[in-house]
């Protein structure tokens, strides 16, 4: 008898069990859910870019770091918005086109990096008014963004393109070069 009652319990605490497996399998994670040291990183660096980067000044009230496409950060980022850049207040602008991106100091694009014909746009964008490109891989800075990130024996580095960083309104600090790969052209990977 109370063999049986244990054996019909467990029948229905399996179809629970599994539409919780299916409810886990089918809402995955963001990718800084993922990787929160990674990202956790990334928005570090972010936030860092903003001591050893200077803009020319503008009547901006705000500081604003623009993320473009879909966000791998997540919430990891937010506390961002706790700082301040030259007493200006950071502000996230989470963007899903390169359209609106004319009143970002920096432009983070994320999924927009592994494609670099959908580049163009946004770097032309930031070759207009001063903001910081800021991209995965190292071929957006070999297509014409600023910083890359890369993964280098399991650890977030940075990737430079000097060239488009030396054209700009940008003045990149020395000290930020020494931590980073620096790409000056074709002949330099």
């Amino acid at each position: 008898m109370y063999k049986n009652y244990f054996y019909k319990k467990q029948l229905c605490v399996l179809p629970r069990l599994l539409f919780f497996v299916f409810c886990v399998s089918f809402f995955s994670p963001s990718i800084a859910e993922e990787n929160p040291l990674e990202y956790k990183i990334k928005a570090a660096y972010l936030y860092n870019f903003t001591k050893f980067i200077s803009w020319p000044e503008n009547d901006s009230e705000t500081f604003n770091i623009c993320l473009v496409g879909k966000d791998p950060f997540g919430s990891i980022i937010n506390p961002i918005e706790t700082r301040k850049v030259k007493n200006k207040p950071i502000r996230l602008f989470r963007l899903e086109t390169t359209a609106d991106t004319r009143h970002c100091q920096i432009v983070y694009l994320s999924s927009l990096t592994k494609n670099p014909a959908t580049l163009v746009g946004v770097l032309t964008i930031a070759s207009l008014t001063p903001s910081l490109t800021v991209g995965e891989l190292k071929s957006f800075t070999q297509s014409g963004g600023m910083i890359a990130f890369f993964q280098k024996q399991g650890k977030v580095k940075l990737h430079i393109n000097l060239t488009v960083l030396r054209n700009s309104d940008l003045d990149i600090s020395a000290k930020l070069l020494e931590v980073a790969e620096v790409y000056e052209g074709e002949s330099n990977d």
